[in-house]
């Protein structure tokens, strides 16, 4: 029997990269063992942006580092292109390949005989019905996070006062706190030692949290992250619940998900700092979850909609949600939803238009993908777009609510249409407008493409936002050197250097100045970079001193940083993979106007 996942496996990776030519028409050139690259098919790329890799979990992964940002297998490339449905996305390409002891996803054989087809082709994967242990199960945890942020982590409540929400919110919304693996108390493990009677009593109570994603097997090899986890198995323990398995969510700040119907759905995580992957969403393989069609606030806004002419307010981020519904002149009545990023899934379109949306205030990123969300949602839904303007490329909506915030009066839909009427290009795509803000005397537009001045309306208001920030780079320099050796230091180097960049100078100081856009402060971007973040600085500092490219060795990189040679090598192909460095000539820094990642001073 040949499994869906052993169909998308390195087994058959020259199978995959034959069929993914043809259908996607496009050509690959080889970049290393197991690697492509290759124009994306799915936006203008003016460079090989889309690649093919294979990942710890031994799959066959293509992956948009440009304006698309996203990763698929096969079965997502076969669904994207095809409009069909997963379980047809399965049969498609088992049929390429001649298999014909084929299993699908759920366990599922069958043989790929030709079977009855919709009349019409399915646009979406329907979500799997979580069974009532499931459900249980992750409404267990909601409230075991939340009693347990309220009751032992005020760090944790200050960074989230912090982000703009009070302890009402906190309530009303469910918000939680699992600890992290350093927790001595806990190990990550405080949901695992809370149910922990229950799992020894009778085993089986422990299935369905496995199956709800709140669980993280420790001991995986395939798994990402393999040697961290691994390290936290705690070969003390006899029990094999707290032996070789920890709290998926550990040491992040939980979020419940909720459907259209107030069922819960699983969770968002959030670390409460600036290290790492910021978002994680629940694991979906070996799990019941299905994250497609997530709207974080549907469960709210779908039951208001219709008190504002069928009118509903995307986001991207959860913050970003809870800027806008802090601004809604009726809180009670919420009509904000956020598609927790900016690709929204066809599943979510269909709920869109299961609700008979008519108008969308989309308040989305001003970048590249933000611009190709609204896009896609002003194709794919027929009603009217408007967006949320007066930003500059890659600001964020809710720094722009935060420099509002003391000229607004009010956030009321009703004004908004009125305004949006007025204004409202006749166009083929109906995006036109942008944020209004209603006061007694006037209304304000802001504009895409246009700053308001508003200092006669606020003295206090909104400041223009420096474009680059200037750093001493004396101060940098004593803290570029790696010792692997020794974790904790370089650990605390890192966070030294995040500290530096923080203090966000605007005017150069004494010493030799280097400078950084402030978008890569601003957008935290050095959490791409890790540990590859101390290399990267180097080179940026040299460069400007310099004034040209750096074409260095890597040897001399090493003696420069303290490191070994097989060290630079590793950050030099992680920063040629983000897109921060462009090998192809020397080490030398890439720029590229329009994108902020490559924002690292003046092109010379």
């Amino acid at each position: 029997m040949t499994t869906y996942k052993e169909l998308k496996s390195v087994k058959y990776f020259d199978g995959i990269i034959a069929y993914a030519k043809k259908l996607l028409n496009i050509e690959f050139q080889p970049t290393g063992r197991q690697r492509y690259s290759a124009f994306c098919p799915f936006h203008d790329d003016s460079k090989d942006s889309f690649r093919v890799h294979v990942n710890d979990k031994k799959e066959v992964r293509f992956h948009c580092f440009g304006e698309c940002n996203t990763e698929w297998d096969i079965y997502d490339i076969i669904i994207k292109v095809n409009k069909c449905s997963f379980r047809e996305a399965q049969k498609t390409f088992a049929e390429h390949m001649g298999i014909t002891d084929f299993v699908f996803y759920g366990g599922i054989a069958s043989m790929p005989d030709e079977e009855n087809k919709p009349d019409e082709p399915v646009n979406f994967v329907e979500p799997k019905e979580l069974d009532k242990d499931v459900i249980t199960a992750l409404h267990e945890a909601a409230d075991f996070y939340h009693k347990f942020l309220l009751q032992k982590e005020d760090k944790v409540l200050k960074y989230l006062y912090r982000r703009g929400l009070d302890i009402d919110l906190i309530k009303k919304f469910n918000i939680g706190y699992a600890s992290p693996f350093a927790d001595k108390n806990y190990m990550g493990r405080a949901l695992i030692y809370s149910y922990l009677d229950r799992f020894k009593e009778d085993y089986k109570t422990f299935n369905p949290f496995v199956r709800a994603g709140l669980f993280r097997f420790l001991d995986d090899k395939a798994d990402k992250g393999y040697g961290y986890y691994m390290q936290q198995v705690d070969f003390s323990r006899t029990d094999p619940f707290t032996k070789a398995y920890g709290d998926f969510f550990a040491g992040r700040i939980t979020f419940p998900i909720y459907d259209i119907d107030g069922k819960i759905h699983g969770f968002m995580g959030r670390r409460p700092d600036n290290r790492g992957t910021h978002w994680i969403k629940q694991q979906k393989q070996d799990t019941d979850i299905s994250t497609r069609g997530w709207l974080y606030g549907i469960d709210n806004a779908a039951r208001y909609i219709e008190y504002y002419t069928t009118t509903i307010i995307i986001v991207e981020g959860i913050f970003d949600y809870f800027a806008f519904y802090r601004l809604l002149q009726d809180t009670a009545k919420p009509i904000v939803v956020s598609t927790l990023g900016t690709r929204l899934t066809d599943e979510s379109i269909f709920l869109l238009q299961q609700l008979n949306i008519k108008n969308i205030i989309v308040a989305y990123d001003w970048d590249n993908a933000g611009r190709a969300g609204i896009n896609k949602i002003a194709k794919d839904l027929d009603c009217t777009i408007s967006y949320l303007g007066g930003m500059k490329p890659d600001e964020d909506p809710a720094d722009k609510l935060k420099n509002l915030q003391n000229i607004i009066s009010g956030f009321s839909l009703k004004h908004l249409s009125t305004a949006a009427r007025k204004i409202q290009k006749q166009t083929d795509k109906p995006i036109g407008i942008s944020f209004l803000s209603y006061l007694p005397s006037k209304e304000i537009i802001f504009k895409p493409d246009t700053t308001l001045d508003v200092s006669s309306i606020n003295p206090l208001g909104p400041r223009k936002a420096p474009e680059k920030y200037f750093y001493e780079a004396g101060r940098f320099l004593p803290l570029l050197t790696y010792n692997h050796a020794n974790k904790a230091d370089l650990d605390g180097k890192i966070q030294d250097l995040i500290k530096i960049l923080n203090e966000r100078p605007e005017k150069p100081g004494d010493g030799n100045q280097f400078t950084i856009y402030s978008d890569f402060i601003r957008k935290e971007l050095y959490d791409d970079l890790g540990y590859a973040l101390i290399l990267w600085l180097r080179l940026l500092i040299e460069q400007q001193y310099r004034k040209r490219k750096i074409k260095e060795t890597d040897s001399t990189l090493a003696k420069w940083l303290q490191t070994s040679r097989p060290t630079i090598i590793k950050y030099k192909g992680l920063l040629k993979e983000l897109g921060f460095l462009n090998i192809s000539t020397g080490t030398g820094l890439k720029y590229q106007k329009l994108s902020v990642k490559y924002f690292t001073g003046k092109q010379v």
